[in-house]
């Protein structure tokens, strides 16, 4: 988890450095903090950037990480309430699938961190499992 920090960290250093070598009239479109779209247009405006478990989510026409909420719907129906800070998943997460049931889990940093719970279409939970910092931490005992 240290390594990943570090990286990070020096990756938003080199990132500031970099964003201020540019030309004064370089212009670039104000990034969105909020999107909405199918799986389609979410292929066609966004990218993921980096070494596969250090990937980091773009809009593809900017320079800096996507930061901000997407809600995306899939081919299936399914749909997706995702948030990002500097291109990783952080808070709340919710897919909802076209059946009616739902899934819940929080991220912080880009790692599972807290409840990842399940609902069927009635709204009754299912499943939880809690993570600390991406770590399976404990499963409660089974309801009667």
């Amino acid at each position: 988890m240290k390594y990943r920090e570090i990286v990070s960290f020096v990756f938003s250093i080199v990132l500031i450095f970099i964003s201020s070598c540019g030309s004064d009239t370089e212009t670039q479109p104000e990034p969105k903090s909020e999107w909405k779209g199918d799986a389609s247009a979410f292929t066609e405006n966004f990218e993921f950037r980096g070494v596969a478990t250090d990937s980091l989510l773009y809009e593809k026409s900017q320079k800096i990480p996507f930061s901000g909420s997407l809600e995306r719907k899939q081919a299936n129906g399914d749909l997706s309430n995702e948030h990002y800070s500097t291109g990783v998943k952080h808070g709340l997460q919710v897919k909802h699938s076209l059946s009616g049931a739902r899934s819940e889990a929080t991220f912080v940093d880009g790692v599972l961190h807290g409840d990842v719970v399940t609902y069927d279409r009635q709204g009754r939970e299912r499943t939880r499992m809690h993570y600390v910092h991406g770590t399976l931490a404990r499963l409660p005992p089974p309801r009667d």
